[in-house]
């Protein structure tokens, strides 16, 4: 054998060597992360932790950086549900600053760390640093994806969520609007995705005291949710019990009563 095909050879196996240690590593990760999802599903929020820890590893390995970050996402998101709210910030920064120095700064990967990251700031109550992050994740996903996306109307229900909290209902209202709009023209205004912006807007008006636009709002909520799921279902309780309180906000007993009584009679129902 000529020295050249020597080294052809040797190369072609090293190659192979390669791509199988990369097959063997693919697999790996693909495995670590159903394990994660699995624990995430059962609610065994640590043992998810641990195993996105191991598939980020392996995503490293293979230069996935997308799925690095979504790996270092899920676990920010758990450690927010479990209150470790500095532990999930330095997953979450970590999985933005490795985006924003190897992806598309406009990439919806990234979107989706801000989002994370406004809602451990929300979580804090540190509400402006919370919009900063949500309006980063609306900018990227209106110049990817358009307006009229269910992505979009959610990140407006996300920043109207925070202004809520924040107490500032005109903008929570605005925002709250905005995604409704989006989200009777994307899905219809009798869809599923609609009732939430219907229950977002009649709790800011409650707040204002805004009770008759309050009360529609409610109203619209319970007429959706009816059509979709008929008379008696249990998740039809909780507007019941919207509409029962600003009746009762108003001084209305009687009409505060009626939807009360209705609640709670589909709530011994569905015991």
């Amino acid at each position: 054998m000529t020295k050249i095909k020597t080294i052809i050879v040797f190369a072609f196996f090293v190659i192979l060597s390669i791509n199988s240690v990369k097959g063997q590593s693919s697999a790996l990760s693909d495995e670590y992360i159903r394990l994660a999802e699995d624990f995430k599903k059962n609610l065994k929020q640590d043992s998810a932790i641990i195993y996105y820890e191991k598939a980020s590893v392996e995503f490293q390995t293979l230069g996935n950086i997308e799925q690095f970050i979504n790996s270092y996402n899920q676990i920010g998101i758990i450690l927010t549900r479990q209150d470790k709210y500095e532990k999930a910030k330095t997953y979450l920064e970590k999985a933005l600053s490795t985006g924003l120095s190897s992806l598309d700064s406009n990439s919806l990967t990234i979107a989706t760390t801000y989002i994370s990251l406004g809602v451990v700031y929300a979580a804090e109550d540190q509400f402006e640093q919370s919009l900063i992050n949500h309006q980063k994740a609306l900018k990227i996903r209106l110049l990817k994806l358009g307006k009229y996306s269910a992505e979009v109307a959610t990140s407006y229900g996300n920043i109207g969520n925070v202004y809520f909290r924040k107490k500032d209902y005109d903008q929570a209202i605005k925002a709250h609007l905005t995604a409704k709009q989006i989200r009777a023209k994307t899905f219809g205004k009798k869809s599923v995705e609609i009732v939430e912006s219907y229950r977002n807007l009649g709790n800011a008006h409650r707040e204002k005291k805004n009770y008759k636009k309050s009360l529609n709002f409610f109203e619209k909520a319970l007429r959706n949710k009816i059509d979709q799921l008929g008379e008696g279902h249990k998740d039809l309780v909780r507007y019941y019990k919207n509409i029962s309180e600003v009746y009762s906000l108003m001084g209305n007993k009687s009409r505060s009563d009626e939807y009360r009584i209705k609640g709670e009679e589909i709530e011994k129902q569905s015991k």
